[in-house]
């Protein structure tokens, strides 16, 4: 099990190592290349974030629970702070990029919408991955008790962190390579929390869309023509078909 996790890390960093070396050779004199790099990046954003992910977790039985059972006063009350709390990073990160909400609400309705239906398949791998596979599949390693759901939460948490050097296209010192760690491993760290003690995969999914829109929105690699906008939903619903009615119908 530890193997299997540790394989599919790996895919996923690769998954994300890959595409993003062919954005930065786009952004550096090879244009032709960003779709390919778009595809490509889809494509293990699907296998290595979702359907992997999804399958191992319904092999080993591990829960992936949309909401709790008893939705009380507290989960809502919680699940509104959080929100609150990821919009408030959010609103920070985007002014630390040197934009405000004045600026983005500035632009057309197009350009807002823009990162939204682009998000959508890596928002759902931030979910069956981190969250179901990774958060529960370290729980169970380390013994199911609530001393091992502490190690899950913390050690799903530093991976998500490491994966994030695969930001190959972005960094520019050790210094920003040690920051984008410690603070995506201390968010990874809030939504284990979340997600343990809410038990919503869905509003974990909202939550983590609605943050990444105001980290993402100032990049303009996130402002793709309306013809790309589905790109990723066409390619993560032909391999999930695939998938399900294919490889598990014939098992």
């Amino acid at each position: 099990m530890v193997l299997a996790l540790l394989l599919v890390w790996l895919a996923w960093f690769i998954a994300n190592l890959a595409p993003k070396g062919l954005f930065y050779i786009a952004a550096h004199g090879a244009p032709g290349l960003r779709v390919p790099g778009d595809i490509l990046y889809f494509v293990g954003v699907s296998l290595a974030g979702i359907v992997i992910p999804y399958h191992l977790c319904r092999v080993w039985g591990l829960a992936l629970p949309l909401f709790p059972k008893k939705k009380t006063v507290w989960f809502w009350i919680g699940s509104a702070v959080f929100l609150m709390l990821a919009v408030f990073l959010g609103i920070m990160a985007m002014a630390d990029q040197g934009m405000t909400l004045g600026d983005a609400f500035s632009h057309s309705v197009e350009w807002l919408v823009a990162p939204i239906p682009i998000f959508i398949p890596t928002m759902i791998a931030y979910t069956v991955l981190w969250y179901g596979l990774m958060l529960r599949g370290w729980e169970r390693v380390f013994g199911g008790s609530r001393w091992a759901t502490v190690l899950a939460i913390l050690a799903s948490a530093v991976i998500y962190g490491v994966y994030h050097l695969s930001d190959v296209d972005k960094f520019t010192s050790l210094a920003a390579v040690a920051d984008e760690i410690f603070i995506t491993s201390l968010i990874g760290v809030g939504f284990g929390v979340y997600v343990v003690l809410g038990r919503s995969l869905l509003l974990a999914f909202l939550i983590n869309w609605a943050l990444n829109w105001f980290v993402f929105t100032p990049m303009p690699d996130f402002h793709l023509p309306a013809w790309e906008w589905p790109l990723g939903l066409l390619i993560l619903g032909g391999i999930w078909l695939v998938y399900r009615y294919g490889w598990v119908k014939e098992a």
